[in-house]
């Protein structure tokens, strides 16, 4: 089991073109299943945001893991194909954004209310 030096951020991206609202919300819930069943197994993979991009039926999803392997075993129990998995890193230039809280890591982090 890795520890917590090891983790990494990953990209996955999914084309979600032909898919109902029904169907999205549906495989949606299979994924964040998919993570829980794969921590309680031992797996170290946290399911960390999800931005859709409407205009173009796409949703990328961002993953705290110890490897790509973790990501990809996830997406396969919750029957969810991949278009891509990479490595990826994230910053914040201030506090003000939308990604307020993450520390510079680009992992949810304590603040400090300021």
């Amino acid at each position: 089991m890795a520890d917590d030096t090891d983790r990494r951020l990953f990209l996955v991206e999914h084309d979600l073109r032909g898919l109902s609202s029904r169907q999205l919300a549906s495989v949606h819930r299979a994924l964040g299943e998919a993570v829980r069943r794969e921590n309680r197994r031992g797996g170290q993979i946290r399911y960390v945001q999800r931005i859709y991009v409407p205009d173009e039926q796409r949703c990328l999803y961002l993953f705290d893991a110890a490897g790509p392997d973790l990501v990809h075993s996830v997406n396969d129990i919750a029957q969810f194909p991949l278009a891509r998995v990479v490595a990826v890193l994230s910053s914040v230039l201030d506090g003000t954004g939308p990604a307020a809280g993450l520390d510079d890591t680009g992992l949810i982090g304590e603040t400090d209310g300021a």
